[in-house]
């Protein structure tokens, strides 16, 4: 496969588009929904694959699996929570 191409550029829309050839999508593993992102840079215009945006995942599937058994509390929090009232705090 050649890695240099010239392409025409055409009328889209109000704006300006390119078509990549199939094999330089496929290589880059670009299709039809993808997301690129086109930079300028000292060397011209470049095209690259953005990175997909993050898959919502409901709290609900994050926690399966999760062990919700109580940790074992460390020396100092078991002596912070028998420690007894010394002022006007508020107990819960």
């Amino acid at each position: 496969m050649n890695g240099t191409r010239t392409l025409r550029v055409n009328r889209w829309g109000n704006g300006l588009g390119i078509r990549l050839p199939k094999d330089f999508a496929e290589k880059e593993g670009i299709t039809e929904t993808s997301r690129v992102e086109v930079s300028i840079t000292d060397k011209g215009l470049m095209i690259t694959r953005a990175k997909e945006p993050r898959k919502h995942i409901p709290l609900s599937e994050r926690l399966k699996g999760w062990d919700s058994k109580p940790y074992e509390l460390l020396d100092e929090d078991r002596e912070w929570l028998n420690m007894k009232s010394v002022g006007d705090e508020v107990e819960w």
